[in-house]
């Protein structure tokens, strides 16, 4: 079982910080047969650190997820990787500053962060060697206010800009340094689908929260559905349905079926998650963050 190892592995606890709320990350298989979607038994990854801050996971390749943690140090997060098929984690981040949002970075095994510098206020897109050896190199220099992001090529980038009170959502370049305000009003879900489009959340009023997709090379957005009620993390899968959590409870939209309706999974109060917030997919694995 991939958290014994892990166990083994890490002996010493940490402080819960103040600061950063209790977030834990689960593992589920996920399949599909007779028409819908059914989990295996979730595998709990972050025992280790089951008091602290434990976030914003990220596959890297069919076997490896980063994510974001406060195990080492109660005061600030670093990136860790989870290897699953050698039931291994790997400390990435030895730095004084906080990172957050780790992704996979180009085809040279790179790894991309939002860096929380110094002054504590400043939001940057950094560059880690995805050994962990070497040291930050940071993109969009023009650029301090980023909160999340994805990456739509090698050089293009979605960003989540902080901007009170309502947040905006723009495209960049990593090398030319240009920046293009799409709209604001945004959540903090972004996803580069199968055919390149950009999927986000769109919050047109304080109870309407609509996903959308986003073209880039005509920039057109277009209207997908409506999010569950005060919910705004999803997951793409595949086959081009959506994943939402709301609580315990896990629904599934596919924009092909007739129905046109959020439909349940599970609810997966039952192995203790009691409010499931972000997601990551990989072919028949389905990482989830329970916050409490």
């Amino acid at each position: 079982m991939l958290t014994r190892t892990i166990i083994l592995l890490l002996l010493s606890s940490t402080m819960l910080s103040a600061q950063l709320p209790n977030t834990n990350i689960y593992m589920l298989t996920l399949t599909k047969g007779g028409g819908k979607y059914n989990i295996k038994a979730p595998v709990f990854m972050t025992v280790f650190n089951k008091t602290g801050y434990n976030n914003q996971p990220s596959f890297i390749s069919d076997d490896e997820i980063v994510f974001t943690t406060n195990y080492y140090s109660a005061d600030q997060t670093e990136i860790s990787k989870f290897d699953l098929y050698e039931e291994t984690l790997t400390r990435l981040t030895y730095t004084d500053e906080s990172e957050y949002s780790p992704q996979k970075s180009g085809k040279d095994g790179a790894i991309s962060c939002v860096r929380v510098e110094m002054d504590g206020k400043t939001q940057t897109l950094s560059i880690y060697p995805g050994d962990g050896i070497g040291y930050a190199k940071r993109v969009l220099h023009n650029t301090n206010n980023i909160g999340y992001y994805e990456w739509m090529d090698n050089n293009e980038v979605a960003l989540f800009l902080v901007e009170a009170p309502d947040h905006n959502l723009a495209i960049a370049n990593s090398k030319s340094e240009r920046r293009k305000i799409i709209l604001d009003k945004i959540g903090r879900s972004l996803h580069k689908s199968l055919n390149g489009e950009l999927y986000f959340l769109h919050k047109e009023t304080e109870s309407d929260w609509i996903i959308k997709s986003y073209n880039l090379l005509t920039n057109k957005s277009r209207i997908i559905t409506k999010s569950l009620q005060g919910v705004e993390d999803f997951e793409l899968l595949n086959d081009g349905s959506i994943l939402m959590g709301k609580g315990s409870k896990l629904y599934r939209y596919d924009p092909k079926s007739a129905s046109k309706e959020w439909q349940l999974i599970s609810d997966l109060s039952g192995y203790g998650i009691k409010n499931i917030t972000r997601m990551a997919a990989r072919k028949n694995r389905l990482v989830i963050v329970d916050t409490e």
